[in-house]
């Protein structure tokens, strides 16, 4: 009896044993898949915060381009405005020509009349 006890208590301590394998097995796993889990993680924050940085970096841009649109803009109105009076002056120097051509063709024709 004693040396079945002493089978068992020795089939008991190869069970542990295994057991024991398996769990430290079982702990390099779980200790390699957070390892890369972290290192997956690290990475997702690193493309992340570099992909925020475009994105603002983008924005910025965007926002300087349209800056210099309106800008650019507000002179072309600027300058139809003066084109618009200018406009208006050249008007009156054509009715002008207008009324010395008529004038000259009067008296022209007055001319050719004596």
């Amino acid at each position: 009896m004693a040396e079945k006890s002493m089978e068992e208590y020795m089939e008991r301590i190869r069970v542990l044993d295994e057991l024991e394998q398996q769990a430290m097995g079982l702990s390099r796993m779980l200790t390699t898949y957070t390892d890369r889990l972290q290192e997956r993680l690290e990475q997702r924050v690193e493309i992340e915060a570099d992909a925020e940085a475009v994105g603002l970096a983008s924005i910025r841009n965007l926002e300087a381009a349209v800056m210099k649109s309106v800008e650019q803009r507000r002179v072309v109105i600027e300058k139809c405005r003066q084109l618009d009076q200018d406009m208006n002056e050249v008007k009156v120097v054509s009715g002008q020509v207008q009324e010395i051509k008529h004038l000259l063709d009067v008296m022209e024709y007055a001319k050719r009349k004596n």
